[in-house]
C-alpha cells in the first residue's frame, strides 16, 4: 500500500508542478501579468491529499481543501477521473481551473469553495454539526466524516478561533482539522516557535492533538545514537533560522547546524 501511495504522489506533485509551470512559463501571456500558483504550498499538501483521496475518505465524506493546494487537489481529480486531461494546462485561466477551490467555477467536484481565507477552516466546522443534528433527529443519512485542510498563517483569522470556542462544536466526533505547519504567509515568516502555541489552543478548545511533524528519512535520522540532539536542535529552532536553513545546500546545511549543536 505505502508502496503504490508513494508512485502516487509523486505523481500528483509531478503534475502539479508542470500546471503551474505551464501556467507561468508556457501559456501565451501577452501583457506579462504575473500569473503564480503558489508552487511549495501546493507542493506541501501532496502527501496528506494523496492519503486522503487514495486511502482514507469514504464515499459522502467531504472535504475542505486549503487555497494554495488547488493544482494538487486538480491533479488528484484527474487521476480519480474527474476532469479531463484538457483541463491540466488550464490553470488560472478564464474558464479553466481556478486559482483556489471552487464549488462553482472549478469543472471538478469541490465540496467547499475556500478562496476566502479563514472561511474553509470554519465551514465543514458547522456542516458536520448540521450533519450530526439531521442524523440525531430525523435519522437522515449514512454517517459520513468532514475534513478541513488549512494553512498555518490561515489560523490567524478570528472567525476561526471564535468557531472553535464555540461548546456545540467541541463534541462532534465527524471532524478532522489539518493543519499544514509550514512556517509562511504571504506577507511573514510565522513568528516563534508556533506550533507548540497552536498544540495548546486547539487542545484548550477540548481537540484530540495528533503531531505528525516528521517524514520517514528524518525518523531514521532521530533514532540513530544521538538523533534526539537533531530533533531537539530543529524543534527548538525559532521560524527565521529554520526557514534560512531549509534552502542551504548539503554541506552548508550540516555547518550550520554543527554551529547551533557541534555534538550532532
Amino acid at each position: 500500500m505505502i508502496e503504490t501511495l508513494e508512485t502516487i504522489q509523486n505523481r500528483v506533485l509531478w503534475l502539479a508542478t508542470n500546471m503551474i509551470h505551464h501556467a507561468n512559463y508556457n501559456r501565451p501571456n501577452p501583457d506579462g501579468s504575473k500569473v503564480g500558483g503558489h508552487q511549495a504550498s501546493s507542493a506541501s499538501m501532496v502527501t496528506i491529499l494523496t492519503a486522503l483521496y487514495f486511502h482514507y475518505l469514504n464515499a459522502g465524506d467531504l472535504v475542505s481543501v486549503k487555497p494554495h493546494a488547488s493544482p494538487a487537489y486538480h491533479a488528484i481529480q484527474y487521476l480519480l477521473g474527474q476532469i479531463s486531461r484538457d483541463y491540466l494546462p488550464r490553470l488560472r485561466e478564464f474558464g479553466g481551473l481556478q486559482a483556489y477551490p471552487s464549488r462553482t467555477k472549478d469543472p471538478d467536484k469541490v465540496d467547499f469553495s475556500t478562496g476566502s481565507v479563514g472561511l474553509g477552516a470554519v465551514a465543514p466546522l458547522f456542516a458536520a454539526l448540521a450533519d450530526r443534528y439531521t442524523r440525531v433527529h430525523f435519522g437522515a443519512g449514512a454517517p459520513r466524516r468532514f475534513v478541513a485542510i488549512v494553512g498555518d498563517a490561515e489560523l490567524d483569522e478570528g472567525n476561526v478561533w471564535e468557531a472553535l470556542l464555540d461548546d456545540s462544536l467541541n463534541t462532534l466526533n465527524n471532524m478532522l482539522l489539518i493543519i499544514d505547519l509550514n512556517r509562511q504567509s504571504l506577507d511573514r515568516v510565522v513568528p516563534g516557535i508556533k506550533a507548540n502555541r497552536l498544540k495548546a489552543l486547539f487542545a484548550g478548545c477540548n481537540w484530540r492533538v495528533i503531531e505528525a511533524k516528521y517524514g520517514r528519512h528524518l525518523q531514521e535520522y532521530f533514532d540513530r545514537p544521538d538523533g534526539d540532539r537533531l530533533r531537539i536542535c530543529i524543534d527548538e529552532m525559532n521560524n527565521a533560522a529554520y526557514q534560512s536553513l531549509i534552502r542551504l545546500p548539503g554541506p552548508a546545511m550540516r555547518a550550520q547546524l554543527l554551529a547551533i549543536d557541534p555534538k550532532l
